[in-house]
């Protein structure tokens, strides 16, 4: 999951579950945030908050997030 932002300054991002952090927390000081490569279950899905902080204030999005196919770390469906 990547969160991008633009701004001046460039704002810092956080992307989380909602309701916790629990596998899906993430940060970055840049325009960017990514969970990175990892299996993904449908345990993951969930509604995910993004925020992006600079000194002018704070933008926050939500997305929901559904996985409806798991894989195996050999990429195959599991």
């Amino acid at each position: 999951l990547e969160c991008h932002a633009d701004g001046d300054p460039p704002p810092s991002t956080r992307c989380a579950r909602d309701g916790g952090t629990r596998r899906g927390d993430t940060r970055h000081g840049g325009t960017r945030a990514t969970r990175g490569g990892r299996v993904v279950t449908r345990a993951d899905g969930g509604r995910y908050v993004c925020r992006a902080t600079n000194r002018h204030g704070v933008a926050v999005r939500s997305v929901l997030v559904t996985v409806e196919c798991e894989w195996d770390t050999r990429g195959r469906p599991g």
